[in-house]
C-alpha cells in the first residue's frame, strides 16, 4: 500500500460497498419471534449525559419498580467496561396488545429524592431502554413543531423551563408512549419480529377522577380513571395542560402508552436507521473523509518520487563512482558530502535509553496489529452495535493475544543494540503500556465508584481483567521475547566505528525539534475529518458503524506517518546528523500530540458540567487513546526509517 491511487480508489469502493446496500447483517445474532399476546420484555439501561460523562443506575432516582425488585440481565466484560447496567423494568409489553394510560406507581418526594432527580434532570440525564435488543429511539418535536426521532442517546428524563430563569425550574417525564413496530417474517414463519422501538415522553400533572387521593400502594389507583388521559385513546401532546414539576411532596404518577404499528422493514434491516441515524449524516461527508486522506497521500507519494527518489539516484551512482576511483583521483575530487559521510554512525544505538525506545517500538507493533484486527472485524460486521460490549472484548483479547510481536519485535531490536539486560527490557515491555494504563483506569475506577456511576467497573471483573494481562498477556510477551533473542541478530550493511562523528550545527530548518514539532500535522490532516465522527460516537453516546472507512483512513493514516517520517530522515541524514532512532519516533509520534490539542477544543461541543471529575475523564482518557496513537504512529516512522536506512547504506560502496 505504498500509494493509493486508481487501484486504491476501486479497493475503498469495494471494501465500502455493503456498507451502500439496503441490509445490514449481524453475523451471530439470532432474530427472535413472539406470538401475539407474548411478554416482549422492555430493559432499562444505565443512564447518560453527555455533559458529566457519568453513567448512573436507572433506580438510582424515583421511578417504578419491578414488582420483585430489579434483577441485573447477563452481560459480558464489555458491557461492564463501557458502564452499561441492563436490568428489567415493571413495564408490561405483551405483543400486538395496545395499552392506554396504565397507572405504574405512584412516588411521593422527599427533600433527598426531589432534589436528586431535579440535578439529574439539570444535567441533561437521558434514559437507555431496549426491547429485543433494540435500543429506544427518542421522539421530540422540532422548532417547527414537528415530531422528529433521534436513534440515539436514548431520550431524556424530563427538562428545564427556560422561562424560569434562574430559578431553572425541572420538570420530569412521568409518561410515555412506547412505540413498538413490529414485521411479519417473509419466510412464513408464524408469529411476529419486532423491528423498530421508539419511546415519546411527556410531562403531565395527573389527577384522578373525582379528586381522588391515591396513597400509592392500594390496588384501588390501578384502575381509577384519570382525569387527564382520554378513554380508549393514546395520550398526546395537545391534551397536556399542565407539567409535572419537581418539588419536594409532589406525588408523581407514572403511566404509560403502547402503540404497535405495522412496517415493512424486514428484521435484518432494522439497524439500518439507527446506524445512519435516518440519513441525517449523508454518506458523502465520509467519502470526503477518505478522498481528503487520499489526496494527501497522493501528494507525499509524488513528493517523494520527485525529491527523494531522484536525489537517492544520484547519491548513490555519484558515492559509488567515488568509490571506483584511485586515491590520486580521489584528492582531485571534491570533498565527500551529505548522508554517506555518517555510514560509519548511522547505525549506532540510541545515546539515550535504547531499551526504552526497544520497549516502545514492542508496544507500538502490539497497538497497531490489534487495532487493525480489531477494525477490520468491525468492517466485516463481527462486531457491532447489535452486542453491547462486543468491540471491547475483542480490543482486549486482540490485544493480549499479539503480546507475542511485541515481545519479539522489542527482543530482536535490543539484541541488534547489544544490550545485556534482556529480562528487564522483556518485563518492561509486558508492563510499561498495558501497566500505566491499568493503573489510570483503575484511579478513575475507584472515583467512579464514589461517585456512585455505573460506569465503576465491579472488583470481580477488575480481577479478571488483570488475570487476562498477567495469565495471558504478559506470558504472550516473553514467548515472543525468547523466539526474539533465539533469532539472528539484525545484520547492517556498515560497520559502526568505535567513536561517535561530531554532529554539526543544524540551520533553522533542519532542526530535529523543529521537524518533529511540525511533521505530525501531515498525517493528523489525513484523518481529522473521520476522528471527528469518532469523538461523537465515544463521548456523545451516538453509534458508529462505518468501520470500513475507519479501516482506509487507519491505513492511509500509517502511510503518511512512513512517507513523512522517511522524507525528513533523509534530509537530517544529509545534514550529517545520525541520531535517526528517536528523531524517526517523535517525528510520526507527533501526529498524537496533534490530536490532543484537538481532542481539547472538540471538548466544547460536550458543554461540560462543572464537575471537576467530567474533565478529569475526559482528558485522562484521551491522553491514553494520544498515548497510544503516539506509539503506534511513532513505532511505523521508527520501523519504516530502519528499512530505509538499511536500504540506502547497503547500495553503496563504502570503506
Amino acid at each position: 500500500m505504498k500509494n493509493l491511487r486508481t487501484a486504491g480508489l476501486l479497493a475503498a469502493a469495494a471494501a465500502l460497498a455493503p456498507a451502500a446496500t439496503t441490509a445490514f447483517y449481524m453475523p451471530g445474532v439470532k432474530p427472535l419471534t413472539f406470538q401475539e399476546g407474548d411478554d416482549v420484555p422492555l430493559k432499562v439501561n444505565s443512564m447518560t449525559s453527555i455533559h458529566t460523562q457519568l453513567p448512573k443506575d436507572y433506580y438510582r432516582l424515583p421511578f417504578c419498580r419491578p414488582s420483585n425488585g430489579p434483577s441485573m440481565a447477563s452481560e459480558n466484560l464489555g458491557e461492564f467496561l463501557t458502564g452499561n447496567k441492563v436490568q428489567n423494568s415493571p413495564y408490561a409489553v405483551n405483543m400486538l396488545r395496545e395499552v392506554y394510560c396504565q397507572v405504574m406507581c405512584q412516588i411521593e418526594l422527599d427533600k433527598l429524592e426531589a432534589r436528586n432527580l431535579k440535578m439529574h434532570v439539570r444535567y441533561g440525564y437521558h434514559n437507555n431502554w431496549i426491547i429485543d435488543n433494540l435500543p429506544s429511539a427518542a421522539v421530540g418535536l422540532t422548532d417547527a413543531g414537528e415530531k422528529q426521532k433521534h436513534y440515539a442517546g436514548g431520550f431524556p428524563i424530563g427538562f428545564v423551563d427556560a422561562a424560569s430563569g434562574d430559578k431553572r425550574d425541572a420538570y420530569v417525564y412521568n409518561h410515555v408512549n412506547i412505540n413498538v413496530e413490529y414485521h411479519r417474517p417473509a419466510t412464513g414463519e408464524d408469529g411476529y419480529r419486532v423491528v423498530g422501538f421508539a419511546v415519546e415522553p411527556m410531562s403531565v400533572s395527573h389527577e384522578f377522577l373525582g379528586g381522588y387521593e391515591w396513597d400509592g400502594t392500594s390496588s384501588e389507583g390501578f384502575t381509577k380513571g384519570l382525569g387527564t388521559c382520554r378513554s380508549g385513546a393514546h395520550m398526546d401532546r395537545s391534551q397536556i395542560t399542565t407539567n409535572q414539576i419537581v418539588e419536594e411532596g409532589e406525588k408523581i404518577v407514572y403511566t404509560y402508552d403502547v402503540i404497535w404499528k405495522e412496517s415493512e422493514v424486514a428484521w435484518s434491516s432494522r439497524w439500518d436507521v439507527y446506524l445512519s441515524e435516518d440519513h441525517m449524516i449523508p454518506a458523502q461527508v465520509h467519502w470526503y473523509s477518505i478522498t481528503n486522506s487520499i489526496l494527501v497521500v497522493l501528494f507525499l507519494s509524488l513528493l517523494i518520487v520527485s525529491i527523494l527518489v531522484r536525489n537517492l539516484r544520484r547519491d548513490i551512482a555519484g558515492y559509488n563512482a567515488m568509490s571506483a576511483l584511485s586515491e590520486e583521483e580521489k584528492e582531485e575530487e571534491m570533498d565527500e558530502s551529505g548522508w554517506k559521510l555518517v555510514h560509519a554512525d548511522v547505525f549506532r544505538p540510541p545515546s539515550s535509553s535504547p531499551m526504552l525506545f526497544c520497549v516502545f517500538m514492542g508496544s507500538g507493533v502490539q497497538l497497531c496489529v490489534s487495532a487493525f484486527l480489531a477494525i477490520a472485524l468491525s468492517a466485516i460486521g463481527f462486531l457491532n452495535p447489535a452486542r453491547r460490549g462486543s468491540l471491547m472484548t475483542a480490543v482486549l483479547v486482540l490485544y493480549m493475544l499479539c503480546g507475542g510481536l511485541s515481545g519479539y519485535v522489542s527482543s530482536r531490536l535490543y539484541k541488534s543494540f547489544r544490550g545485556r539486560s534482556w529480562q528487564m527490557c522483556t518485563l518492561f515491555t509486558a508492563t510499561l503500556f498495558p501497566g500505566s494504563v491499568f493503573g489510570v483506569f483503575v484511579f478513575f475506577n475507584t472515583i467512579l465508584a464514589f461517585f456512585k456511576s455505573t460506569g465503576s467497573v465491579p472488583f470481580v471483573d477488575l480481577v479478571i481483567v488483570a488475570a487476562m494481562w498477567c495469565c495471558v498477556s504478559i506470558p504472550m510477551v516473553f514467548l515472543g521475547a525468547y523466539f526474539g533473542y533465539k533469532a539472528d541478530s539484525i545484520t547492517y550493511p556498515t560497520v559502526t566505528s568505535t567513536i561517535a562523528r561530531a554532529i554539526p550545527e543544524p540551520v533553522l530548518a533542519m532542526n530535529p525539534y523543529v521537524g518533529m514539532a511540525l511533521a505530525g500535522m501531515v498525517p493528523f490532516a489525513a484523518a481529522y475529518v473521520e476522528l471527528f465522527f469518532i469523538m461523537t460516537s465515544l463521548w456523545m453516546d451516538q453509534f458508529y458503524y462505518v468501520f470500513g472507512f475507519t479501516l482506509i483512513v487507519y491505513l492511509i493514516l500509517l502511510v503518511t506517518c512512513a512517507e513523512v517520517t522517511v522524507l525528513l530522515c533523509y534530509y537530517q541524514l544529509c545534514s550529517e546528523n545520525h541520531r535517526w532512532w528517536w528523531f524517526s519516533f517523535f517525528t510520526a509520534g507527533s501526529t498524537a500530540f496533534y490530536m490532543f490539542v484537538y481532542s481539547a477544543f472538540w471538548f466544547k461541543s460536550l458543554e461540560a458540567s462543572k464537575l471537576f471529575i467530567t474533565y478529569l475523564l475526559y482528558f485522562g482518557y484521551m491522553f491514553l487513546i494520544s498515548y497510544a496513537t503516539f506509539l503506534v504512529t511513532g513505532t511505523v516512522g521508527a520501523g519504516c526509517c530502519l528499512w530505509f536506512t538499511r536500504k540506502i547504506f547497503g547500495s553503496i560502496k563504502v570503506d
